[in-house]
């Protein structure tokens, strides 16, 4: 009997039918591999970590506020309901669209885009194509790496509960709702007096730290965020599963 939660064959079918009923994906790599291919030949063949990653991040980040459209109008609910895989392998879809084919996307834009900044300063310069190895104009920040896809994967998952939870305009109303958490928080701090932890002495303690005591703060912070993106997901998929129960019941 098949498993009515998780079926990796049937979870692995939905993934195909929806990467091939999505056409956008493939116009959405057209224009970052042209935007991408324009930076590079601009700045001499390369582009550096930040310019990546904010683009990496503003990308997903409205993705996956995106996904709201399968529940702003009745129709689309219905169509999505009605989709014959279970409402886990649904989410797990929108979870491997953030988390495996995003960073890949933007591996092959990199790619392409490499060798048409060539081929562009190529012809303004009238010289002949000096090609490099692939990735030769990418350079990566290792120090932020860490840190920066702990935030990526923060910041998606914040998104697509907000997208679970506000079914129309969920990119404006999410990041409404992340100043106002970001504001709460601050206040939060400021009136326990903790505050004074960011003060330029606070920092010279703080550089005075052995090593090993920073890296255990380190550590601390990445388990936090790991344990935030877990609860993330898990009250977007709830509200997921809330909706189309609710929608069951009409």
């Amino acid at each position: 009997m098949e498993n009515q939660i998780f079926s990796f064959g049937r979870f692995t079918a939905y993934l195909k039918k929806y990467f091939s009923e999505n056409r956008s994906i493939r116009l959405q790599l057209i224009i970052l591999a042209g935007v991408f291919g324009a930076l590079m030949s601009i700045s001499g063949g390369s582009i550096n970590f930040f310019n990546l990653s904010a683009a990496m991040f503003i990308f997903a980040i409205v993705l996956a506020s995106s996904f709201s459209a399968f529940f702003n109008t009745k129709a689309n609910k219905i169509k999505f309901m009605l989709t014959p895989v279970s409402q886990l392998e649904k989410f797990m879809a929108m979870v491997v669209h953030l988390y495996v084919v995003v960073p890949i996307m933007f591996a092959v834009v990199l790619f392409i885009a490499q060798y048409v900044a060539i081929l562009v300063t190529a012809l303004f310069t009238l010289s002949m194509p000096q090609f490099t190895m692939p990735y030769a104009g990418v350079e990566i920040n290792k120090e932020l790496l860490c840190p920066y896809l702990i935030s990526y994967f923060s910041a998606t998952a914040f998104y697509l509960m907000g997208a679970m939870i506000f079914t129309r305009h969920a990119f404006l109303k999410t990041t409404g709702l992340s100043m106002l958490l970001g504001f709460i928080i601050s206040m939060l701090v400021a009136i326990t007096g903790t505050l004074q932890l960011v003060n330029l002495a606070a920092m010279e303690r703080l550089q005075q730290l052995p090593d090993t005591d920073f890296g255990v703060y380190q550590n601390v912070g990445y388990v936090i965020s790991v344990i935030m993106i877990i609860l993330f997901l898990f009250i977007g998929y709830m509200r997921m599963c809330e909706m189309e129960t609710n929608e069951t019941k009409k």
